[in-house]
């Protein structure tokens, strides 16, 4: 099998790059998307220009996680009102997935800060491999329409598709219900893996061991969010480099999400 061993939120802040480079250095890591305007994205970028060797994409970001997180658009808030508050701040992510579901985001809103967000990191010198986006966003309609329609001017054709195995089925999520129907037209648009799994390294610690039997003979991408100062992205960043060395030992291939 070949395996993409993918971090999102690089940049976010000190602590999640200082994991991720760990996770990176350490053999554990092969690709991260960075998230464009967070307090250690400079962090981010410096390292991804001094290492070509892995892939780096864009964390396309959208929406904030709280009242006080620094999530926040590069487009002036007047040309993208449907995606922030009063304050010129990206709305919180279940009022933007609400909207999203009903249809009611602006497609070319969602395209011009898409095209900012990817341009404030090709200005920079960076390489772009591939986009995703924070929260899984581009699984909605607007979003992905926002994509293809943005993508083929920008010369990206990878993107992340939705994820399709699971260790316990979370029968109250509705990508559980809708991913199969979100991830053909991911599929069909862009190029992604066959199949991608993100972890929930806390509830359940012993994924390395039990993921590789899931799946054989084809390409995966396994998403984490390597940290160290919250409990659940510690987990992430110490169970991956566990899986790694199991990878290995059985002989799958770790690859970029270049070299899809």
């Amino acid at each position: 099998m070949r395996i993409i061993l993918h971090s999102d939120d690089f940049g976010q802040n000190d602590d999640t790059v200082d994991a991720t480079i760990e996770c990176f250095l350490k053999g554990a890591m092969t690709s991260a998307t960075i998230m464009p305007k967070m307090p250690a994205t400079d962090r981010a970028i410096a390292f991804a220009l001094d290492h070509p060797q892995f892939s780096f994409g864009v964390h396309l970001t959208y929406v904030r996680e709280n009242d006080i997180s620094p999530e926040s658009p590069i487009c002036p808030a007047v040309e993208i009102p449907d995606l922030v508050d009063k304050d010129g701040r990206f709305l919180q992510s279940n009022v933007i997935r609400k909207r999203a579901l009903l249809g009611k985001i602006s497609i070319s809103q969602i395209e011009k800060e898409t095209l900012a967000q990817i341009a404030s990191l090709q200005d920079r010198g960076l390489v772009i491999s591939h986009v995703d986006a924070h929260g899984h966003l581009h699984k909605f309609a607007p979003f992905r329409q926002a994509l293809i329609n943005v993508l083929k001017t920008v010369g990206i054709e990878r993107v992340r598709s939705v994820q399709d195995i699971y260790l316990n089925k979370p029968f109250k999520s509705p990508t559980y219900w809708l991913g199969s129907v979100w991830g053909r037209k991911l599929k069909k648009a862009f190029v992604n893996p066959d199949h991608f799994f993100m972890p929930d390294s806390l509830q359940n610690p012993d994924w390395p061991e039990k993921i590789l039997s899931y799946v054989s003979g084809q390409t995966m991408e396994i998403g984490l969010h390597p940290g160290r100062s919250e409990a659940w992205r510690d987990a992430d960043r110490k169970a991956v480099q566990r899986f790694v060395a199991l990878a290995k030992s059985q002989s799958h291939e770790l690859i970029c999400w270049s070299d899809l």
